[in-house]
């Protein structure tokens, strides 16, 4: 699937907490990707015309272009910021070889914070596509502030079959009924009869998915059925 430019335009923006938040872009005709990929998006910023990775929160079968983003006080993040609905943007895609082996059955998810796009875009496309994958997800955030995708995640938990989903807190609160602490292999053992048997994909932060591959390493699961999705910066 070859990468093109592409004109989109702005539809609007939804928070999470204080510093994330989600951005949604118009789709622009003969624009199609996998699920896993990411694209570019160019914007002018104060330090001039800027491109940046996002990876797509969406699923294929989408209305519209998603993503989502900490806020970081950047010049890139600060034009983001100041989208007007309307507005006219410049992306390019799709592009990044992340995706499910299509010999997969049973899939798991290791994934912190905003590492959660790809993982939002596969297990979406999934549901829309009503697929008879098994898919476990395993999600881990800070705190109850900010759980990006949970509401939607906690509802396909209890109507999805062959869905299941693990959130962990590193500093939950006294009301939170989750798991604390970060992912590991003694969270996901409790969890999966059989971890060897899933094709896992990590996505999240350097030190996070770092973390993430002692769990791997723990779970004794061969190097060619995990894959990475490193998110390098915010910025």
């Amino acid at each position: 699937m070859s990468a093109g430019e592409y004109e989109v335009v702005f539809i609007g923006r939804t928070d999470c907490g204080e510093g994330v938040a989600t951005f949604r872009f118009s789709r622009p005709e003969g624009y199609d990707f996998k699920p896993g990929q990411f694209f570019m998006l160019t914007l002018d910023t104060r330090d001039g015309v800027v491109s940046k990775p996002f990876s797509h929160a969406d699923a294929p079968d989408d209305p519209a272009i998603e993503l989502t983003t900490r806020l970081t006080g950047s010049a890139f993040k600060d034009a983001l910021l100041a989208l007007e609905p309307g507005a006219a943007v410049s992306v390019s895609g799709p592009k990044g070889r992340l995706a499910v082996p299509d010999d997969a059955r049973a899939i798991g998810f290791l994934a912190g914070g905003i590492g959660i796009t790809p993982a939002h875009s596969i297990i979406r496309h999934a549901v829309l596509r009503k697929s008879d994958l098994s898919i476990t997800l395993f999600y881990g955030n800070r705190d109850e502030t900010c759980i990006p995708y949970g509401e939607e995640f906690r509802g396909y938990a209890t109507s999805v079959p062959g869905f299941a989903y693990v959130e962990t807190l590193d500093h939950p609160g006294p009301d939170w009924s989750g798991a604390s602490g970060f992912i590991s292999a003694e969270l996901v053992r409790a969890n999966v009869d059989d971890p060897v048997s899933l094709h896992w994909i990590v996505a999240g932060p350097p030190p996070m998915v770092e973390a993430m591959r002692k769990v791997v390493d723990d779970l004794g699961l061969a190097h060619e059925s995990v894959s990475y999705e490193v998110f390098a910066g915010y910025k």
